[in-house]
C-alpha cells in the first residue's frame, strides 16, 4: 500500500469514529426535539402554552432517559422521522393525547387541549377514549 493511499485511509477511518460522537453532541436536547415534533405533528389542533412540553419532562422522567434512548431519540432528529415511520414518535403522539383532555372534549379539535398529567391506565379518571360513556350509540356513525 501506498503511504498516500494509508493516508487517506486513516483519514477517513478517523472521521468516520469522530463523526457519530460530535453528532450526538451537536443535535438539540431530546426534550426540545420531543415538543418540537408534537407541535409539528398536531398543528392543527389548540394546545395550551407549555402544554407540550410539561408532558415532554413527564414522560421522560417516566419512561426513562439512558443514554441509549438519547441516541435513538437523536437519530430519529437526523434522519427526519415522523409518525408513519416511527414506534417511538407514534407512541410521543398517542400518550400526549391520551395525557390531555382531547378525549374528555370527545374529540373536538376546535378546543384547546391541555395537558392534565401523565397517562396511567390504572390511575387516570379516562381508561377508554372510545367509551359509550362519552360516545353514545346515537352519536356514533354506523359502518358502510
Amino acid at each position: 500500500m501506498k503511504r498516500r493511499n494509508f493516508i487517506k485511509l486513516a483519514g477517513l477511518a478517523s472521521g468516520m469514529v469522530l463523526l457519530p460522537p460530535a453528532l450526538y453532541y451537536v443535535a438539540p436536547e431530546v426534550k426540545q426535539f420531543a415538543v418540537k415534533l408534537l407541535e409539528k405533528e398536531l398543528h392543527y389542533l389548540k394546545l395550551s402554552p407549555g402544554s407540550a412540553a410539561k408532558f415532554v419532562e413527564d414522560y421522560f422522567n417516566a419512561t426513562g432517559n439512558d443514554l441509549l434512548s438519547k441516541v435513538k431519540w437523536k437519530a430519529l432528529y437526523y434522519l427526519g422521522y415522523n409518525w408513519e415511520k416511527s414506534d417511538r414518535i407514534r407512541d410521543l403522539i398517542k400518550y400526549f393525547l391520551l395525557s390531555t383532555d382531547f378525549f374528555t372534549n370527545k374529540a373536538d379539535e376546535r378546543k384547546t387541549v391541555s395537558y392534565l398529567g401523565i397517562y396511567n391506565p390504572y390511575t387516570s379518571p379516562l381508561s377508554n377514549p372510545y367509551s359509550f360513556v362519552l360516545y353514545p350509540a346515537a352519536e356514533i356513525p354506523e359502518p358502510k
